[in-house]
């Protein structure tokens, strides 16, 4: 795919890119903070993870109730690596020459920590080797966007995915993209050893994996710079549109 980015430092636009583990409610903070923004008067991009193009075929390998019945978790990340690759070039970029501001819905700290959690060296194999083109091709737009990490508890996270995933079920429908899917959580029977879970067997594994995500988010958002804003996910609707105004409005306006 030839890039599409040779002057980025001239790009008009804004980049904002949303990251957080899953229920910290990135999605909720994107509504409210795009609203806000179209209000006054901006034009605004939303891009969300997993495109048409690679969506479908992901939904279902996650749908899958067994382990060896799905493609490998490196196969997953090199898929969903290449889809995010594909969505800058033909979403974001394209939008930031037209002076959007463009809000990613997970970038490439949820990449990293989907490496890291399955057992990647988080800087030979992926900081220097999935994602080389994060300091080469793409270094001036990843430079001068603003990372939003939307940071939430373990208790009111898990809270957030069990209600989720009880109204998925009901509904037959999927989700956008977590780390863990909520179609995944639905269908969950067999642990990595083959083993059948039992309902607690179950909630134990959901907890210890959501606790590991959330710890691997803090790590890799240890080293915050000027352009990384930090959003609480647990409070309430009025403080969250009070912080969207003060920590991002106010910033790019």
């Amino acid at each position: 795919m030839r890039p599409n980015i040779s002057n980025v430092h001239s790009l008009p636009g804004t980049l904002l890119i949303f990251d957080g583990p899953d229920g910290a409610g990135k999605t909720t903070q994107i509504r409210v903070l795009t609203k806000l923004l179209r209000k006054l008067g901006k034009k605004v991009t939303v891009s969300e993870w997993k495109s048409e193009v690679i969506g479908q075929f992901l939904h279902g390998n996650d749908s899958l109730k067994k382990a060896d019945e799905r493609i490998l978790p490196e196969t997953n990340l090199f898929l969903q690596t290449a889809d995010f690759l594909y969505r800058l070039e033909r979403e974001v970029i394209p939008a930031l020459k037209k002076n959007h501001i463009v809000i990613l819905d997970r970038g490439l700290h949820t990449l990293l920590v989907r490496g890291i959690m399955i057992g990647m060296h988080e800087e030979s194999q992926l900081e220097r080797g999935l994602f080389w083109w994060r300091n080469t091709i793409y270094k001036e737009l990843f430079d001068h966007a603003y990372k939003v990490y939307v940071t939430i508890s373990l208790n009111e996270s898990l809270k957030r995915l069990g209600k989720r995933a009880e109204s998925l079920k009901i509904k037959k429908n999927h989700t956008e993209g977590t780390i863990l899917t909520l179609s995944f959580i639905n269908t969950l029977v067999y642990a990595p050893d083959g083993k059948k879970l039992t309902r607690h067997d179950k909630q134990m594994y959901v907890k210890r994996t959501q606790a590991r995500i959330i710890d691997t988010y803090a790590h890799v958002f240890r080293d915050l710079d000027e352009n990384t804003i930090v959003l609480d996910g647990e409070c309430d609707t009025k403080t969250m549109r009070k912080n969207l105004e003060e920590k991002i409005i106010d910033i790019l306006l």
